[in-house]
């Protein structure tokens, strides 16, 4: 009887490890795909001061990692593209980033930002960006390929400020 639980114990351990293994490899994939930055992202409103709602439509091949993607998608639109207000309550049009090649001249910062989704490592994106809906809006484009809608809240007054203490972006009050 010991051996057997043993054993079972073992399958346990074993089947665990391999959906860790696969959950981590189609992360990785997802992490891959994001990185091509395919997203439209609407702005649903401002929360409160500095923090907006943002309709993130993410393209994915995972439904399960919509939400760490849109995540992801929100806050590279705050950096980098700006908010489309889309006729609502949001003042912020400009990107943060007043250069358009900021991405690749900080490329070190910005793959280290955009890598870990741990939200207590202060040095990531996470941080940042909180799901509020995890599936607005699913539509299927092939086989494997999925354009989901989430509803995300991004802390913009936040991001600023941890942007302009690491360097990566010019403070409001330095000028042009």
């Amino acid at each position: 009887l010991f051996n057997l639980n043993l054993g079972s114990l073992g399958i346990l351990f074993i089947s665990i490890g391999s959906a860790d293994a696969q959950s981590k490899r189609k992360r990785k994939k997802a992490d891959k795909e994001t990185a091509k930055w395919n997203y439209v992202v609407e702005c649903q409103g401002e929360a409160t001061a500095g923090v907006y709602t943002l309709k993130v439509f993410s393209i994915v091949m995972d439904e399960r990692l919509a939400g760490i993607q849109a995540q992801k998608n929100a806050v590279h639109a705050v950096i980098f593209q700006g908010v489309n207000a889309q006729g609502r309550k949001c003042k912020q049009k400009p990107a943060l980033a007043r250069s358009i090649n900021l991405e690749t001249e900080r490329e070190d910062f910005f793959k280290e930002f955009f890598a870990s989704v741990k939200r207590k490592d202060p040095n990531n994106f996470a941080k940042y960006v909180t799901v509020v809906e995890q599936v607005t809006d699913r539509q299927k484009l092939g086989r494997k390929k999925f354009r989901i809608g989430t509803l995300v809240t991004v802390n913009i007054a936040l991001l600023r400020k941890k942007l302009e203490k690491e360097n990566i972006i010019k403070s409001l009050s330095s000028g042009f």
